[in-house]
C-alpha cells in the first residue's frame, strides 16, 4: 500500500477540477454535451443577426424597385411585399392579362428569387353602372368604377365648385367598364348634372341619362343642345328628362292695343304658341299677333290652358283696350267696354268661365254714370242698396259688409256697374264709413254722391249720435262726410239735473245737442267758482221748447246755493236746497219766474244753509282769498251795477264773513286803466261802494265795512292784452281784526 505525499494530493485535487468542469478526459460523456451545445447555441445567435442586418436593406431595395416598376407599367392596382428575396403579390386586378403582366414583370427583377401570386380578378358587373343625385350644393354618389386612379378623379370633379360629396366610400372596384376612359365619361356627366339645381345622371355601360329642372329657359336651351350634340367618345345618349323652368305661377297675358295683339309670359310648349296664334287670330278678325311668351314648365294640361286663351280672345274682341291675363287657373280682365251691348256680353262670358279656370279679377270699366249716386236705406228689419258702383269687387265688398253688419236684416241689392265714380277703392272707403255710421243708426239713409257721403235718421242711443258726429269730423282719406239730419234719441220723460254738494257738481240726464253742452258747460265753469265738475250727461232728442234757457236761469241761482239740486223733467223745473243768505229766497223764485217762460212750470224748495264755526280774522281774511281766487265780482261794462252771475259768489263772501264778527273789512275797487283817469277812480269807487251795500243788505254790519276806490293805480298785469285788462278789473277784501 503506497501512502500519497503532498504531490500526490495535488494531483489528485486537479484531476477532480478536470471532472467537475467535465472537459477532462475523465469527464462523463452528458458533460462534454452540454458544452458543445452551450457553443452551438451561441453561434446560431450570431449567425441569425448577421442575417437580419444583412437582410433588412435587400427587402427595402427590393420593395422600393417593385413599387417604380408597378408604377411604370400602369398596374398601381397591385402591390407587392417581400421577405428576403421572396415576394408575395397581392391586389384585386381588372382582367386576368393584367395580373400575368404584373406576375411577370416581378419576375423579372433582378434580386428576387421567388414570387407568389395571391392576387384575385375584380368581380365583373353588367351593366356597368354609375349614378350622381345632385340637391343643391350636395351630391351624393353611387355605383362602380373601374380603379382607384378613377375613384380619386371622379371624386375630383365631383367636389369642384365647393359641392359637398357623399358616396364615394361606396363606389365599388369592378370589371365590366365600357371602353376607354371611363373617368372622363363620368366627368362629362358630372359637369352637365352641376349646370342643375337639382337633378341626377345614371351611367350604364357607355348610355347616359339625365333628369332634373334647368335653373332658367338660357341654361336649358343649352344643356339640351350640348347633350343632344356630340358626346364623349363611347357614350351615347339614353335619356334627357330635364325639364324647362317651372314659371309659379304660370303666367300668360294678352294685350289689345288696336290693331296689335302684344303675347307675354310663358307657353307650355312650341306647338302650343302656334296654337295660340290661330286660336286668337280666329276670334279677333283682322288682328296682327307680337308674341313675346317664353318656354316654361308648371301650366295646367295644355287642353284645357288652349280653351282658356280661346276664352280669352273672346273677351278681347270686345275689348279694344282690354287686357286678359291667365295665372295658373286664374283669369284676370281689364279694360273698358265700349258701350252696354259689349258690357253685357262681356258679363255674359263672365258667368261661364272655361273648365278648370275661374275669374278671380274682373276691372272692366262699364258704361259712364253722371251724377255717380249710392244709396242706403235701414229700417230695423231690411237694408236696401241703390244706385251704381264702380266695379264687382267693389259691390261685392258692400254687399257682404251690409250683410255682416245688419246681421238678422234683409238686404236688398239693387246696384248697377257704372264708371265715372271715384276710384274703387276709395269707394269701397267711403261706401264702408257709411255703412259703419249707419249701423249706429236706429233707422236711416246713406247717400254717396261722388265722394260726398250724407247721413240722416236718428241714432240708436246718446253714444252712437256722439260717435257717428266725431266720425263725420275725421272721414276716411278723400272723403267728405256730414250727418246734420241725424237726430239723437228721442227721450222720454226728458230729464236733465245738476246736483251741488260740497266743492263737487255732479251733471246727469239729457241735452238737445253739442251747442246746449257747450253752453250748460261754460255757466258750470264761470259761475261755480271752478268746482269739480262729474258729467254723466249725455245728448238726447225730445227736450221740451225752451229748454236751454231754462236750465241756465236755473244754474244761475243753484249759484247762490250752499248745496242744492236743480232738476229738469219734461217741462216741470224744480229748484231745491240751502239758501247761503235767508233774504235771497225771495230773490230766487223771483228771479226764477221772471227768467224762464212757459211751458216750464217752477217748483221750489228752499231752506236757509246753517251758519258756519266762528274764525278769527286771519282765517276769515284766507277763506275770503280762496274764494276771490277762484271767481271775480263783475259788473256791468262802464257801470257800478253787480252783474247777477257774480251773486252766488257774493252770496258765498256774505256767508263767510258772517264767520267772522268781530273781523272789519276794506273794500277796494280798480279798473283797467283804459280812459279817463278820474272816471277811473270813480268807477273804482263806486264799484266798491256797490258791493258794500250788497253786503250791508244781506246782513253784515256796516260799522265792520269801509269802500275805497284806487281806480288803475295798483295793475296787476299789463293793460296790453284782454287778459291782462280783464286781471285788472277786481275788487279786494281786506280782512282785519276789529280794533278795540
Amino acid at each position: 500500500m503506497t501512502s500519497a505525499g503532498p504531490q500526490g494530493a495535488s494531483n489528485d485535487r486537479a484531476a477532480g477540477a478536470e471532472r467537475t468542469n467535465g472537459a477532462g478526459p475523465g469527464a462523463s460523456p452528458w458533460r462534454r454535451w452540454r458544452v458543445l451545445v452551450a457553443g452551438l447555441v451561441v453561434w446560431c445567435a450570431l449567425a441569425v443577426v448577421m442575417l437580419s442586418i444583412a437582410r433588412e436593406p435587400v427587402e427595402a431595395e427590393l420593395d422600393a424597385a417593385a413599387a417604380d416598376i408597378l408604377a411604370r407599367t400602369g398596374e398601381s392596382w397591385a402591390s407587392a411585399r417581400f421577405e428576403g428575396r421572396d415576394a408575395t403579390l397581392e391586389g384585386e386586378a381588372l382582367a386576368e392579362e393584367a395580373r400575368i403582366k404584373v406576375r411577370a414583370s416581378l419576375e423579372g427583377l433582378f434580386g428576387v428569387r421567388v414570387v407568389q401570386d395571391r392576387t384575385t380578378l375584380l368581380p365583373e358587373r353588367r351593366p356597368f353602372t354609375f349614378s350622381a343625385i345632385k340637391d343643391g350644393r350636395a351630391i351624393a354618389l353611387d355605383g362602380y368604377v373601374p380603379s382607384v386612379d378613377s375613384l380619386r378623379r371622379i371624386g375630383a370633379i365631383a367636389r369642384s365648385g365647393g359641392d359637398v360629396v357623399t358616396g364615394l366610400d361606396r363606389l365599388v372596384r369592378a370589371r365590366g367598364a365600357p371602353p376607354g376612359d371611363f373617368a372622363a365619361l363620368v366627368a362629362f356627366g358630372l359637369t352637365q348634372l352641376k349646370k342643375l339645381p337639382s337633378g341626377r345622371i345614371t351611367l350604364s355601360d357607355g348610355a347616359i341619362a339625365i333628369e332634373g329642372r334647368a335653373l332658367d329657359l338660357a341654361s336649358y336651351d343649352a344643356l339640351a343642345e350640348i347633350m343632344h350634340g356630340p358626346l364623349p367618345d363611347g357614350m351615347t345618349l339614353a335619356r334627357f328628362a330635364v325639364r324647362p323652368p317651372v314659371a309659379s305661377p304660370f303666367y300668360w297675358s294678352a294685350v289689345r292695343d288696336g290693331g296689335m295683339l302684344r303675347l307675354s309670359g310663358f307657353v307650355p310648349s312650341a306647338p302650343a304658341r302656334a296654337e295660340v296664334a290661330a286660336a286668337l287670330s280666329s276670334v279677333i278678325t283682322g288682328i296682327g299677333i307680337k308674341d313675346d311668351t317664353r318656354l316654361a314648365d308648371g301650366a295646367p294640361s295644355t287642353e284645357l290652358w288652349l280653351k282658356a286663351v280661346r276664352f280669352a280672345g273672346l273677351l278681347l274682341a270686345q275689348l279694344p283696350g282690354g287686357r286678359v291675363t291667365l295665372s295658373d287657373s286664374s283669369i284676370a280682365v281689364e279694360g273698358a267696354a265700349p258701350g252696354f251691348s259689349a258690357f253685357d256680353r262681356i258679363s255674359a262670358l263672365r258667368k261661364a268661365p272655361p273648365e278648370g279656370f275661374q275669374i278671380t279679377r274682373f276691372a272692366v270699366e262699364p258704361p259712364r254714370a253722371v251724377p255717380f249716386t249710392w244709396r242706403l236705406d235701414r229700417t230695423a228689419e231690411a237694408v236696401r242698396l241703390t244706385g251704381f258702383a264702380p266695379s264687382d269687387e267693389a259691390r261685392r265688398l258692400l254687399v257682404d259688409a251690409a250683410r255682416t253688419t245688419f246681421s238678422g236684416a234683409q238686404v236688398t241689392d239693387e246696384m248697377r256697374l257704372a264708371s265715372g265714380g271715384p276710384a274703387p277703392e276709395l269707394w269701397v272707403s267711403a261706401a264702408g264709413f257709411a255703412v259703419t255710421q249707419l249701423a249706429k243708426l236706429r233707422a236711416g239713409a246713406a247717400e254717396i254722391s261722388g265722394t260726398q257721403v250724407t247721413l240722416s235718421g236718428e241714432a240708436l242711443d246718446s253714444a252712437a249720435y256722439l260717435s257717428i258726429q266725431q266720425a263725420v269730423k275725421a272721414p276716411p282719406q278723400g272723403v267728405v262726410a256730414t250727418a246734420a239730419a241725424v237726430k239723437p234719441p228721442t227721450i222720454s220723460p226728458y230729464v236733465f239735473s245738476v246736483r251741488r254738494e260740497g266743492s263737487e257738481l255732479t251733471v246727469s240726464g239729457f241735452y238737445p245737442d253739442m251747442a246746449a253742452h257747450d253752453a250748460l258747460k261754460a255757466v258750470l265753469e264761470r259761475d261755480f267758482l271752478r268746482e269739480k265738475v262729474n258729467d254723466v250727461s249725455a245728448v238726447g232728442a225730445g227736450a221740451p221748447e225752451g229748454f236751454v234757457g231754462a236750465a241756465l236761469a236755473g244754474l244761475g241761482q243753484l249759484s247762490r246755493m250752499g248745496a242744492g239740486e236743480l232738476s229738469l223733467v219734461d217741462a216741470q223745473l224744480r229748484l231745491s236746497g240751502a239758501i247761503l243768505v235767508p233774504g235771497a229766497a225771495i230773490d230766487v223764485e223771483n228771479e226764477l219766474r221772471r227768467s224762464v217762460r212757459p211751458p216750464f212750470v217752477i217748483e221750489t224748495a228752499l231752506e236757509a244753509t246753517p251758519a258756519g264755526p266762528s274764525v278769527d280774522a286771519g282765517t276769515c281774511g284766507k277763506l275770503v282769498g280762496e274764494l276771490l281766487g277762484r271767481g271775480t265780482i263783475r259788473f256791468a261794462i262802464g257801470s257800478a251795477e253787480i252783474d247777477r252771475r257774480s251773486r252766488g259768489l257774493i252770496d258765498r263772501l256774505v256767508f263767510t264773513l258772517k264767520r267772522c264778527p268781530s273781523a272789519v273789512v276794506r273794500i277796494s275797487g280798480h279798473t283797467d286803466g283804459m280812459g279817463d283817469g278820474e272816471f277811473n277812480q270813480r268807477l273804482s269807487e263806486a264799484r266798491a261802494a256797490a258791493v258794500l251795500a250788497y253786503l250791508v243788505n244781506a246782513g253784515i254790519p256796516a260799522d265792520r265795512l269801509s269802500s275805497a276806490g284806487f281806480g288803475a293805480g295798483q295793475p296787476v298785469a299789463p293793460n296790453d292784452t284782454e287778459a291782462g285788462k280783464a286781471l285788472n278789473r277786481r275788487i279786494e277784501f281786506e280782512v282785519k281784526e276789529h280794533a278795540p
